[in-house]
């Protein structure tokens, strides 16, 4: 009896998912996801035995497999318990899927229930399972076991073509070559080859000849083995090259992979916080530094902050990056059990030009993946709760979170040791901390800077262009009619609902008049006139007889001159210069050999007004570069936040 579970969508990303004989089948490509016979068995059988695992991962502290065609995710948790029974110590398995269908969450768990042995890794895939697998990179850290899925969602040669990674073993996957042959194309197999490392494994259910020529072309040494059921044969093998050329210009290569026994992160806001997370979960161990001595004592101590995407109406490396930082910060938060305060928050049209980009926004797609929409008036004065003279982009899934205790969940009860940290020096065992007074505080093995403008002064031969910019906060006291209000309300700046009856507005942006080194920063009564007089009338209303000041508070964010954050490598400025002079007379030159990194230091800085969203993707990132994992965002997205772009910008246009 053939059961249908979801109708199939032709222009969409849905595979159809059928059940014929009690199997799991896509009736898009009509073929089954797993053997009638017994799927764990195959799996067991092709894939793990197929790339002699767990011998290959057996002398590694980290090991990567990728998989084309993730399906309905057996493969990686038969992967994930042998893993949990075979784990090196101090083991990471990071397992990067590609998955141009995805199923839905709806489905996964009920495709699933035929392992009952699998049952509770199963729930707890189903449980971190993407709401809305859309387009783009979902990462999932199961941090009991270190384990960390990356699901690629998009079609397989782009996905793979914009993917950096250093692969141990490949599952090839993704329904049979006659059903759907673009997962097989060598356009495909040739980028297989790229992110290989020497020696890589590589296993797949099929044996027809076309993919082993294939493979072969592109360096595969590989081997037909008996099949698992009715079939009769099926492929396993090796990489051992030639190497295929890199898609990234050689400014943005990354540096030579290395683990330290021991990382410092200067800085105790959200990016330190983010920074000593993602190191936690690697079990590299971590010297903490903040000049306060505490978390969130600056910029991340506010009192509340908005957790929101910025999308683009164009398809541009920006809004992705908005997206994809929105998407793993709220996934990790609600991991953590932090709920986002507030009916999420509606973004004001405060013009006509304003509510016609919101239009423009659903039109070109750029809504559905971080659940928004346009709403009109009504419908925004129904969910804020009070009466909205505008129409509004309602951002279902935001709101407003606490940014220091969103720092102390992703800390997990590190605290930081009090050391104003003033300059960094070659030492025996990598790099020595010293103090103002010159006292050497400590040697490790990697530096992380994550000291907002700090940054500018312990990096300062790197030529960060980091800008101070002031910004207050203003406390108002609630009244019978603002709290009414049940959203966020953004508007350039914004107000919160009442928060233990006190209103959050803010924030004010100003660029002098302020000491940008100086703790702390004075409150101003112009600054909370300012913000005040920039409320939309139907927010003003809410404070009848005029908004009751209880007290504010300001800090000092660090922005960058393109409004992204600064993560990765760094480079000396001027080494940086000559190594890629040729730039200046020709633009497009892609020769010079690797960068010259300052041997595992790195940067997290410049995260403006956004860093509560943005600060745990890039932490991820900077860390993942560092130890040679893949990277958790597309390739054009870390080149846009690499901190060597200042300067090879600055080559390309001939100003230094």
């Amino acid at each position: 009896m053939n059961q249908t579970t979801e109708t199939l969508d032709p222009n969409g990303r849905d595979p159809g998912l059928v059940w014929r004989d009690g199997v799991p089948t896509s009736s898009r490509f009509d073929d089954v996801y797993f053997s009638r016979e017994n799927g764990l068995a195959e799996t067991a059988h092709v894939f793990l035995d197929g790339c002699r695992l767990p011998e290959s991962w057996s002398e590694t502290a980290g090991f990567t497999i990728a998989e084309t065609g993730f399906g309905t995710g057996l493969n990686f948790l038969a992967t994930w318990d042998l893993w949990r029974r075979h784990r090196p110590a101090g083991g990471v398995l990071h397992y990067l899927a590609v998955e141009g269908f995805p199923i839905a969450k709806s489905q996964l768990g009920d495709t699933l229930a035929a392992f009952p042995a699998l049952a509770t890794l199963a729930t707890r895939l189903c449980d971190r399972y993407p709401d809305r697998p859309t387009a783009g990179f979902h990462r999932i850290w199961f941090d009991d076991d270190r384990v960390c899925l990356t699901l690629a969602i998009g079609e397989v040669a782009d996905v793979l073509a914009a993917t950096e990674a250093r692969v141990d073993a490949w599952f090839l996957d993704g329904f049979a070559p006659s059903r759907n042959p673009a997962m097989w194309r060598p356009k495909v197999l040739r980028e297989v080859a790229r992110l290989s490392v020497p020696g890589a494994r590589l296993a797949s259910f099929t044996a027809a000849g076309q993919v082993r020529r294939d493979l072969a072309d592109v360096g595969f040494d590989i081997a037909k083995r008996p099949g698992f059921g009715r079939k009769r044969d099926c492929i396993a093998g090796h990489w051992y090259g030639p190497p295929v050329s890199a898609q990234i210009a050689p400014w943005f290569m990354p540096p030579t992979a290395r683990r330290p026994n021991r990382a410092a992160v200067v800085g105790a806001g959200i990016g330190g916080a983010a920074l000593v997370s993602a190191l936690r979960r690697r079990g590299i161990d971590t010297l903490w530094t903040d000049r306060h001595g505490r978390i969130g004592a600056e910029a991340s101590g506010n009192p509340a902050g908005l957790m929101m995407a910025r999308p683009t109406v164009d398809d541009s490396v920006q809004g992705g990056i908005s997206g994809a930082a929105f998407r793993y910060a709220a996934a990790e938060a609600m991991s953590a059990g932090l709920a986002f305060g507030g009916n999420g928050i509606l973004e004001l049209a405060t013009d006509d030009a304003a509510a016609e980009k919101f239009l423009a926004l659903s039109a070109a797609g750029r809504l559905e993946p971080i659940a928004a929409r346009p709403v009109d008036c009504a419908e925004a004065s129904a969910m804020a709760g009070v009466r909205l003279d505008r129409p509004a982009l309602w951002h279902s899934t935001g709101g407003w979170i606490d940014p220091r205790l969103w720092s102390l969940i992703l800390a997990a009860g590190q605290r930081p040791a009090r050391y104003d940290i003033a300059r960094i020096t070659r030492a025996p065992e990598g790099w020595a901390l010293l103090d103002r007074s010159g006292r050497h505080l400590a040697e490790v093995g990697a530096v992380f800077i994550a000291s907002a403008m700090g940054s500018a002064e312990l990096l300062a031969g790197a030529a960060l262009p980091l800008e101070a910019i002031r910004g207050q906060l203003t406390r108002i006291g609630e009244t019978p009619t603002s709290r009414r209000l049940r959203a966020c309300v953004a508007f350039g700046g914004y107000l919160s609902p009442a928060i233990s009856g006190t209103h959050v507005a803010g924030a004010t942006y100003t660029r002098d008049g302020f000491a940008p080194g100086a703790w702390p920063v004075p409150v101003r009564a112009d600054d909370h006139r300012r913000t005040l007089s920039g409320m939309p009338p139907d927010l003003a209303r809410l404070f009848p007889d005029g908004p009751s000041i209880l007290g504010g508070r300001a800090a000092v964010r660090a922005v960058t001159p393109d409004r992204q954050p600064i993560a990765g490598p760094v480079c000396e400025a001027q080494a940086l210069g000559e190594t890629y002079g040729h730039l200046r007379t020709d633009a497009r030159r892609r020769e010079g050999g690797s960068p010259p990194y300052l041997q595992d230091i790195y940067a997290l800085t410049g995260l403006g007004s956004r860093g509560l969203v943005t600060a745990p993707l890039m932490a991820e990132l900077a860390v993942a570069q560092m130890l040679g994992e893949p990277w958790p965002i597309e390739r054009a997205a870390a080149v846009a936040v690499h901190p060597n772009r200042f300067v090879v910008r600055a080559l390309k246009r001939r100003r230094i």
